[in-house]
């Protein structure tokens, strides 16, 4: 019973010492969204510090691994241990290169609202809109809980991000083989560097 009791209080110290994990799937991804905007709107930071903080708020909250098997498909079981870590590092980083990008240029000061989200067995999906002047942009994030909340696909005006990389490295693999993909994937890489 001792145990039990200690176990307890050990989590409950854990989790008041780490919000992240006392978080819903709500208040973590609007987190993450005004962690962002405040750094798009600091006028002390140059494009470049921007760029980093952006690169790193994404670095720590997408699943990668979960995000390179989706995009790979059924190709992810023909795969060896070194062409899955070769794929994983890759696609991880142009990921984080694009993604920052596409915040950097599209998410600036916004007005958001979190219409809804529902949760079933550690997965959780956070419906949002962007309320600009002319357009309602709606976004939706998919989340992971295990063992912390961590997104693995963004769903902007109902086209999923990881379908799409999906059906592209699928012709690719289809047509031109997985070598190739990996290839040209670390082609890109060294043009990014």
């Amino acid at each position: 019973m001792r145990r039990i009791l200690w176990g307890m209080v050990v989590i409950t110290c854990l989790v008041w010492a780490n919000p992240v994990l006392a978080q819903g799937p709500t208040e973590y991804v609007r987190g993450i969204l005004d962690r962002a905007m405040a750094i798009q709107n600091n006028p002390s930071l140059s494009r470049s510090d921007r760029r980093h903080e952006i690169h790193r708020i994404i670095r720590d909250n997408f699943d990668f691994n979960t995000m390179a098997r989706t995009v790979v498909g059924s190709s992810y079981s023909q795969l060896s241990p070194e062409q899955l870590d070769e794929f994983n590092r890759v696609f991880s980083y142009l990921f984080q290169d694009s993604y920052t990008s596409m915040v950097l240029d599209f998410l600036k000061h916004e007005n958001i609202e979190y219409p809804g989200s529902s949760q079933s067995d550690g997965k959780a999906k956070v419906d949002t809109v962007i309320k600009r002047p002319n357009e309602n942009i709606p976004v939706t994030y998919l989340l992971d809980n295990r063992p912390q909340w961590k997104m693995y696909d963004v769903i902007v005006d109902g086209v999923s991000i990881l379908h799409t990389y999906r059906d592209r490295f699928s012709e690719v693999i289809r047509t031109k083989g997985f070598n190739y993909l990996i290839q040209r994937m670390n082609e890109q890489r060294k043009a990014i560097e």
